[in-house]
């Protein structure tokens, strides 16, 4: 399969479960922040630039994950929207820490309206998406809503966990991979909590529910380093990576390597040129690292696909499921092609 059709499997899938959760989270937005002062404004450019260009995965894996459960998902995009904001809030506030003016080549808001009022923004929408998911938990039942609010509270914690080890190992300038590959593993709990929601809302059984939040936390990783070798290849965010923030995690890995280590030895300096940039990404790309680094990926994904097999009943959701993390592997090993 092609990148390009990779790239549509995924956004097919992707939009056609969480198009709805992600329509009315920027509805809520726009119509709930009309006012001209500072904070709206920052909250209806985000509604109108960051969620319209974003792929509405957290709210898809709820509605995949709770069909796979046995339920039916045609009435929970209130829930997967409400998760949007709260990924938003910390969207803005990552942005805020790695002081991130511009991605995907538009301003965040960060980069649009300054460090306190995105801080406020962030703030504003992490309450609006806490309230509104736990009046949307007020009609399931009492177990199922005190499991839901009990794992977002151990997922912020752990994403905060994660943003303190990143700007912990940023000052220090570490250039070990361990640290970094825990804050990789401590990200990942954003997809296992909308996996095992969409698992709770469709009341599947407790092993049924850790069988699909164990298949989110891997997709989350393999999503995310697929991510880190596609920023090797974005000679820009590589540039932005080496001066500002932590090294990619394949550039981490190949600096371990005493015959590499020179020849891609970073430097904050900048600005690099492309020369430069051309031979650090094919020093990094070609590493024994890199390729041990996919063959771990690969042999990850083959162990949750043989998972899902044996442990959940096949479905079209659960087939779907398979479809987004292969194609998320595919286009990990497609980076060398």
């Amino acid at each position: 399969m092609t990148k390009p059709t990779l790239v549509n499997s995924l956004k097919r899938i992707v939009n056609k479960r969480g198009a709805e959760a992600l329509e009315k989270a920027k509805v809520d937005l726009c119509s709930g922040f009309s006012g001209d002062d500072s904070v709206s404004m920052a909250l209806r450019y985000f509604a109108e630039t960051t969620l319209s260009n974003a792929l509405p995965v957290f709210p898809a894996l709820i509605s995949l994950s709770c069909e796979a459960a046995g339920g039916r998902s045609d009435k929970i995009a209130s829930i997967g929207a409400n998760i949007l904001l709260l990924a938003g809030a910390a969207d803005i506030h990552d942005d805020v820490i790695d002081e991130s003016p511009i991605k995907s080549s538009k301003r965040t808001v960060f980069g649009k309206y300054g460090k306190d009022v995105a801080i406020l923004a962030g703030d504003v929408l992490l309450t609006r998406g806490l309230l509104q998911l736990q009046k949307e938990c007020e009609s399931i039942p009492k177990e199922q809503r005190e499991r839901i609010l009990f794992l977002l509270a151990k997922s912020i914690f752990d994403i905060s966990r994660a943003e303190a080890l990143e700007t912990r190992m940023r000052a220090t300038d570490d250039l070990s991979p361990g640290p970094y590959l825990d804050i990789i593993d401590l990200k990942s709990v954003i997809p296992e909590l909308n996996m095992k929601i969409g698992a709770i809302l469709g009341y599947g059984n407790a092993d049924i529910v850790e069988t699909l939040g164990h298949f989110g936390r891997t997709f989350g990783i393999v999503s995310t380093v697929a991510e880190e070798f596609m920023d090797v290849l974005e000679h820009r965010e590589l540039e932005n990576r080496i001066v500002n923030r932590c090294l990619p995690l394949p550039y981490l890995l190949a600096l371990q390597n005493s015959s590499l280590r020179a020849r891609i030895s970073p430097s904050k300096k900048g600005p690099l040129s492309e020369t430069r940039l051309d031979e650090i990404e094919r020093e990094v790309l070609n590493s024994p690292e890199a390729d041990e680094l996919m063959k771990k990926m690969s042999k990850l994904v083959r162990t949750e696909m043989q998972k899902l097999a044996d442990q959940v009943e096949k479905c079209k959701a659960s087939e779907e499921l398979g479809v987004l993390l292969d194609s998320s592997l595919q286009l990990l090993l497609s980076v060398k092609d």
